[in-house]
């Protein structure tokens, strides 16, 4: 008993890490997070968040991916609605996604390091194959429904879309970006969206949340 109880605190306490960090992450960035920020911020000694998290680097990594994992089970449940039409369906999911997205904030950047370690490696790999899955899915929806252009191939969009996102969320700021990451990957995805859509994946797509460039916002 005290040892089960001991374990619950020990998870409740790690749940409190988590979310400090990425609250920090959120509003200020990869370079303000440090064990000391996350602890005062979490109401934990130093210690105690090393005790869960070996260095810095372990705990962005371990905080991103929370936050990853909870935008994908989002994104991942509407899209096994099997009630849903296509394009409500569509629509629900970048409306969540990028409504995530511009929530999370600062929270996609990464701290100055010289290589990723096996086990960030791994973490990556198990996220990319979630939304590689999640696209295709989407994709071959699409591509089933006579929306996507003959020339193209399911699998050809779904590896374009997929090192679009990637490519996007792994850019480091430049000063002369006046852009934020959401609004580069929205425009990204509606330029490639308008150019494998066919006259009839067009004509239905008129007016979705991803072509209207208002993905994730509250309507007025």
């Amino acid at each position: 008993m005290c040892n089960l109880k001991g374990e619950i605190l020990a998870d409740s306490t790690k749940d409190r890490i988590l979310a400090a960090a990425q609250s920090i992450l959120k509003q200020r960035g990869a370079d303000a997070l440090t064990m000391e920020s996350t602890a005062e911020l979490a109401g934990v000694s130093r210690k105690t968040v090393y005790n869960h998290f070996q260095n810095r680097f372990k705990l962005f990594d371990a905080a991103v991916a929370h936050w990853m994992r909870h935008v994908l089970d989002g994104v991942e449940a509407i899209a096994a609605n099997r009630e849903l039409p296509f394009i409500e369906k569509l629509n629900a999911i970048v409306d969540r996604g990028f409504r995530d997205l511009r929530e999370g904030g600062r929270i996609i950047g990464r701290p100055q390091r010289e290589r990723l370690d096996p086990a960030e490696l791994d973490l990556r790999k198990s996220l990319q194959t979630s939304l590689k899955q999640l696209i295709k899915t989407i994709v071959l929806d699409a591509d089933r429904s006579g929306y996507i252009r003959n020339d193209f191939t399911a699998e050809q969009i779904t590896w374009i879309i997929i090192n679009i996102i990637t490519g996007i969320m792994a850019l480091d700021p430049i000063e002369e970006n006046n852009f934020t990451k959401a609004e580069l990957l929205q425009d990204a995805l509606r330029a490639v969206i308008l150019g494998v859509l066919s006259p009839v994946g067009l004509e239905v797509m008129q007016g979705s949340a991803l072509l209207s460039g208002k993905a994730g916002l509250d309507n007025p």
